[in-house]
């Protein structure tokens, strides 16, 4: 019987290229959450359709989310989840949007629906099952590309805090604030991985939170200005390869699929590991376990 795998985040970027490299190495079954899998095109050209199952998902939405888990439930027959990809990511540089719950969108598409997918699915996975969330360089005040780009690292205080996307750097304008928001989110999803590691719900589960580093050519860059989404997409691919920290989706796929989702357990539960299969760069705050703990217990607390 053929395993299940599950995504997030499949129908572009680092996600598609994922849920081609798993449909290439295995015969198993795709279940990926899509905003609108009507036209998940390019995903389905990539997935056989016998075994890709797109299902309506968004992680901004506990609604959402807690309906598409019903329905992976439903869809298991009695077999268990093989891995958990929690991929799905989104990066407003504007002014900031709220949930209809009051989230901030970013937290909430990157982080908190994440950690209640992982949840609900929980009993669902089978031993040795593998859940990947997605950190990122930008939550370190001292990675150099990134602060190139204008961040200045997370700004973390507290779960609530987060989730609500509050500043303590009023001296940071609007696109700058926009920016902590995102490396604020991607600290708390290296926190969901190593401390979710600990708990005795995941004993069995290998989580890790992989960095796939600086992707250019992805849609990350949507909503930047014409000049700076020309050397997105035209200039900085050809860096990859070349530039610290810079990877392709395809080479960053390749590594996750082969070596942490159908790999040998190779690296310990809670790892946080960059695409080379180095450990992430990462900062204090991020190695910090016990602020880690705190953050999954605030999160969960969260209405």
């Amino acid at each position: 019987m053929a395993a299940i795998h599950v995504m997030t985040g499949a129908t572009s970027g680092l996600g598609l290229e994922v849920a081609r490299r798993l449909a290439e190495k295995t015969r198993d079954e795709i279940v990926a959450g899509a905003r609108n899998p009507v036209n998940a095109v390019d995903l389905k050209q990539v997935v056989p359709a016998g075994r890709l199952v797109p299902l309506r998902l968004d992680t901004a939405s506990p609604d959402l989310v807690k309906a598409f888990a019903s329905e992976v439930r439903q869809r298991l027959g009695g077999r268990k989840i093989a891995s958990l990809s929690c991929i799905a990511g989104l990066q407003i540089l504007g002014p900031q949007k709220l949930t209809a719950v009051g989230l901030d969108e970013t937290f909430a598409t990157n982080v908190a629906g994440h950690l209640l997918l992982a949840d609900e699915l929980s009993e669902h996975l089978e031993p040795g099952a593998v859940v990947i969330t997605i950190g990122s360089g930008t939550h370190d005040p001292a990675n150099k590309l990134a602060r190139r780009a204008g961040f200045a690292g997370a700004d973390f205080t507290s779960a609530a805090a987060a989730m609500r996307g509050e500043s303590t750097r009023p001296e940071r304008d609007e696109r700058a604030r926009a920016l902590d928001r995102y490396a604020t989110s991607k600290l708390c999803a290296i926190y969901h991985a190593t401390a979710a590691a600990t708990e005795p719900a995941f004993a069995d589960v290998r989580f890790y939170c992989f960095d796939p580093g600086l992707m250019p050519g992805t849609g990350l860059a949507r909503q930047q200005n014409a000049v700076v989404r020309f050397v997105w997409k035209r200039i900085m691919p050809v860096l990859a390869g070349f530039a610290e920290g810079v990877s392709t989706p395809e080479r960053s796929a390749r590594f996750l699929v082969d070596r942490l989702i159908l790999g040998p357990r190779e690296y310990p539960s809670g790892g946080h590991i960059e695409f080379t299969g180095k450990p992430a760069p990462a900062s204090n705050e991020a190695e910090d376990l016990s602020t880690a703990k705190r953050f999954l217990i605030e999160a969960r607390a969260m209405p």
